[in-house]
């Protein structure tokens, strides 16, 4: 019985399913869009570098004389361009110079991973910095939370609290002080619906609550999923 070659995987809707332009700073969630993606294309095995790009040429003839093109390696050509031109347009103009070189979806990816995802111990200690400068209403916080996580530093519980704490208004002391004595320290939801919950309470005596800043971001991805527990 013979051997089904595999069909070719357009990727044509690749930017229905991957919302996300990758930029310098939301690394973290282009990968959770677009590995899953990949995956379920059956191509990722491209991407990773576990399926190597065969000979372009084989012999061909008895003797060994002469050779001629590979089928398999145009198969493989075809389908890793198919799969380095959805890379590519899933990214922003911020990081495409990464990968002018790049002729492979698995070089694209590789540069990626190495140039965004693991910075270097100055970025990771100035990210840390921007975490102690924190003041409610400062919407880059979720960025620092991805930036954190997608390197593999994820903020402690306990840091994410206190950094929190420390940058919220004169009103909300009160409640800091009761939290501050729980015996573990709340997630980023648990510590949100607090903070909401007493800005409802006390909204009387508030000015506006539009007109104050928000206490904490909102983001469709809650950073509490890449804190570590």
């Amino acid at each position: 019985m013979g051997t089904t070659t595999p069909s070719i995987v357009s990727l044509s809707n690749t930017h229905q399913v991957v919302s996300l332009k990758l930029t310098t700073t939301n690394y973290l969630y282009w990968r959770m869009q677009m590995k899953p993606y990949l995956l379920g294309q059956g191509v990722f095995h491209f991407v990773d570098g576990s399926v190597p790009c065969p000979s372009s040429h084989v012999v061909d003839g008895s003797d060994g004389s002469s050779s001629a093109i590979n089928p398999s390696f145009l198969r493989w050509k075809q389908q890793d361009q198919f799969i380095l031109s959805a890379l590519l347009s899933s990214l922003s103009m911020d990081v495409l110079h990464l990968v002018v070189d790049c002729q492979t979806s698995s070089c694209v990816w590789r540069t990626l991973e190495k140039a965004l995802a693991s910075p270097s111990n100055s970025r990771i200690m100035q990210l840390h910095g921007s975490f102690q400068d924190f003041r409610q209403g400062d919407a880059s916080v979720t960025t620092l939370f991805d930036e954190l996580a997608a390197v593999g530093r994820p903020l402690s519980l306990e840091d994410f609290n206190l950094y929190i704490f420390r940058g919220l208004r004169g009103e909300f002391k009160d409640l800091v002080t009761s939290l501050v004595t729980k015996a573990e320290p709340l997630s980023y939801a648990d510590l949100h619906n607090h903070l909401l919950t007493h800005e409802f309470l006390h909204k009387s005596s508030l000015p506006s609550l539009a007109a104050n800043p928000p206490l904490l971001p909102t983001p469709s991805l809650l950073p509490s999923t890449h804190l570590s527990q």
